[in-house]
């Protein structure tokens, strides 16, 4: 009878810490993904409105350059975080969409190609995740545990469409 009363008291318990880690762990994920939203809107704040609306031909400055060589640098570190799970499906879905259309676009493409060159020199990041998200909008960065891995795919996970 004992075991009967420790069974019916651990149970629910085991369950509420359960959901409780999980509530947490979303909370976390989110509060990660706001403040990369953050980054991206003080990125997106010093770029001229020709770079916004995607025209090549007109000069950078030096600001603007450098702020689109950030936003490259920040796609890759999002992708790598997408990679150790602190970024949702969801949420993933929406960005490498929105990351691999502004690198097709002027003067993003322009310097993106110049950053690869850099790259290759060593002089700048390796960019693995970009490198193939350029090549591949469906891009999804592997997991990087074996957990992670088998979570990503498990059964009760359903995409929700894109």
């Amino acid at each position: 009878m004992e075991w009967l009363s420790l069974t019916i008291a651990l149970v629910p318990a085991v369950i509420a810490w359960g959901i409780t880690v999980w509530q947490v762990r979303t909370q976390r994920v989110r509060q990660i993904e706001d403040v990369y939203v953050a980054r991206y809107w003080s990125l997106l704040d010093k770029y001229s409105t020709a770079t916004l609306r995607g025209l090549d031909g007109h000069s950078l400055g030096p600001q603007e350059e450098l702020a689109i060589r950030l936003y490259f640098r920040l796609s890759e570190d999002e992708a790598d975080l997408r990679s150790q799970g602190w970024v949702s499906d969801d949420t993933w879905r929406d960005w490498s969409g929105a990351i691999s259309s502004q690198m097709h676009r002027q003067p993003f493409a322009r310097l993106w190609v110049e950053t690869l060159e850099d790259a290759e020199d060593g002089r700048d990041y390796e960019f693995k995740h970009l490198r193939r998200l350029w090549h591949d909008r469906a891009y999804d960065p592997p997991p990087s545990g074996t957990l992670r891995g088998w979570l990503r795919r498990a059964p009760w996970r359903r995409s929700t469409g894109a």
